[in-house]
């Protein structure tokens, strides 16, 4: 279970890394422009990577999310339902509510 908490962890850092990275237009913060890394892509090559690493970090986000709330609730012998108060629909006292006085 900690490993899985740890990865999510990695994931989330990544990911906002990730989001952080893509400037409006297509300008990241050090990837827009130039050549982009080392000169091996173009500006628009490392746009397509910067989205598609960043939708494939959401995508195994959202699955480690699942996949933690599934080994969460295994071990678990109660219902959210079952751990809430149970409120009585039926009113005890059937007199008028009393109107508090002035201090």
């Amino acid at each position: 279970m900690t490993t899985l908490i740890v990865i999510q962890l990695i994931l989330a850092i990544l990911l906002v890394i990730l989001v952080l990275l893509q400037g409006t237009d297509n300008e990241g913060l050090g990837l827009g422009g130039g050549g982009g890394i080392g000169g091996m892509m173009s500006a628009r090559g490392s746009a397509n990577l910067l989205s598609r690493l960043t939708a494939l970090t959401a995508t195994l986000f959202m699955i480690m999310s699942v996949v933690l709330t599934i080994t969460a609730s295994v071990g678990s012998d109660k219902n959210i339902l079952e751990s809430l108060p149970s409120v009585n629909s039926s009113i005890e006292n059937d007199s008028e509510p009393v109107i508090p006085e002035n201090n």
